[in-house]
């Protein structure tokens, strides 16, 4: 009997690699780099090169780090098709005359048993070793924004690392960003992601999902009892695709202090995605805590997915 190491890895991963690839278009490349990263930036339909004021700006533009006073966190987490899970962490601190964002994205296919393979019945029967596989992506990320003159500049370096049962691979990347504020709090702003090398995993590689993001944001604030913050952007594929996605976000604050958003985005959509080309959430927010809602379906796969998300900052 030997160990198949490869037969191992389809098992697990037989349900959840198709409709993740399904689910993007038919990218599978470090498709980690292509999902959520937050559950505020999936309600706004993932706009978020500007619309981002927080730690998770370090997933869409480190250039919108530099707008964090303090010291910020977040953590979001997103049960997501066929058994995966899907979750950030972030954080963000001053430092020097910039601030430094650090953070983690990590998606877990699961686990499935082992088996070995007979050489007398190949590998359509096998027997249970009484282990169990499993796979993962994760990308680190650290980047710092900060303020010259009226622009805001910023870069990221992130490793990506990809495990299939026993077998890994890994490769770095950067982002750079910019942003600037216009007319009436209005802002623009521009971010290339993952520039790097292809990441090969068990002989087998893919290149980056490479972006280019261009975008803008702009408050209304004091609209009757309510503030209303509108993000369009267009997001640009390394293989040529250029993808429109918009949100908007409407927050009511109450006498006492509490404030309660309801947010809905649209979707980028590739050819042949699917992402329903709609997301909506919401949130409550209360002193130096935000709790996040988002609602993501995918019709082709008659499924839906909630992304609960907390923020903090002071």
């Amino acid at each position: 009997m030997m160990r198949y190491v490869n037969v191992c890895l389809t098992a697990a991963l037989a349900a959840v690699a198709p409709s993740l690839a399904l689910a993007q278009g038919g990218r599978t490349g470090a498709i980690i780099l292509e999902l959520p990263a937050s559950a505020r930036a999936l309600g706004l339909g993932g706009a978020y090169v500007t619309a981002g004021a927080d730690d998770a700006s370090l997933f869409y533009n480190t250039a919108q780090l530099a707008t964090v006073e303090g010291r910020a966190a977040s953590m979001s987490v997103q049960p997501y098709i066929e058994g995966s899970t899907l979750g950030a962490l972030s954080a963000a601190f001053q430092l020097g005359p910039g601030t430094v964002g650090i953070g983690v994205q990590v998606l877990s296919y699961g686990s499935a048993d082992e088996f070995v393979c007979d050489d007398s019945t190949g590998c359509e029967r096998g027997e249970a070793t009484g282990r169990t596989v499993s796979a993962n992506d994760v990308a680190a990320s650290v980047g710092y924004g900060m303020t010259w003159r009226m622009l805001r500049l910023g870069a990221a370096a992130k490793y990506v690392r990809q495990s299939l049962a026993d077998a890994s691979g890994g490769a770095p990347a950067i982002d750079v960003g910019a942003a600037i504020d216009v007319w009436r709090g209005a802002t623009i702003g521009v971010s290339v992601q993952n520039i790097g090398p292809d990441l090969t995993t068990a002989g087998s590689s893919a290149p980056l999902p490479r972006f280019l993001r261009l975008g803008a944001s702009l408050p209304w604030r004091g609209i009757g009892p309510f503030d209303v913050l509108g993000t369009v952007e267009v997001a640009q594929h390394r293989e040529g695709d250029v993808l429109p996605l918009g949100g908007a976000e409407v927050t009511w604050t109450s006498a006492n202090g509490l404030a309660f958003s309801a947010r809905v985005g649209a979707l980028a959509q590739s050819d042949g995605a699917a992402t329903s080309p709609v997301s909506f959430g919401g949130g409550v927010r209360a002193r130096h805590f935000a709790l996040d809602y988002a609602y993501q379906s995918f019709d082709a796969l008659a499924l839906a997915t909630h992304r609960f998300g907390l923020r903090w900052w002071r």
